[in-house]
């Protein structure tokens, strides 16, 4: 189903709008990423992406399919892995320095998942005003751009 210019730009008209629910749920990925309990972590915020997903499709009034949120969520936590596991390395090495106190290593995790909503987020909006649909949604795309950040 084709939409029309007129409906692309009423729902370009939404951006505003959308782009709060993205800093709605970057600051519920920040606190995700205090969770320290090793897979709670991780699904907690699988999650919180699989919603973020939810609310900004339901924002642009497209169909909402859980499994095609769970799948794009699953592919980029794989693409994410490596760096998790360097992460993980980072932090052990962080709580080895006497002047870094334990709770710059939960900062980081903070800032890291509130990230990485931020730009799963905006390319949901980018993807919804071009006339994207969650079916037709490019993971590798989301890839590039995260490591252009």
């Amino acid at each position: 189903m084709t939409e029309s210019h007129e409906e692309r730009a009423a729902q370009s008209g939404r951006h505003p709008g959308a782009m709060q629910i993205v800093h709605r749920y970057v600051l519920v990925s920040a606190g995700a990423g205090l969770i320290t309990l090793p897979i709670v972590d991780v699904s907690a915020l699988a999650a919180v992406h699989v919603a973020l997903i939810r609310d900004i499709t339901a924002y642009y009034g497209l169909e909402f399919s859980e499994h095609a949120a769970r799948n794009i969520v699953i592919a980029i936590g794989a693409s994410l892995v490596p760096g998790a596991f360097g992460s993980i390395l980072g932090r052990r090495a962080l709580r080895a320095l006497p002047f870094v106190s334990p709770a710059a290593g939960l900062a980081t995790m903070a800032a890291c998942s509130a990230f990485v909503s931020y730009g799963l987020g905006t390319m949901f909006v980018r993807h919804y005003e071009a006339g994207g649909t969650l079916t037709n949604f490019d993971v590798a795309h989301l890839h590039a751009a995260l490591r252009r950040r």
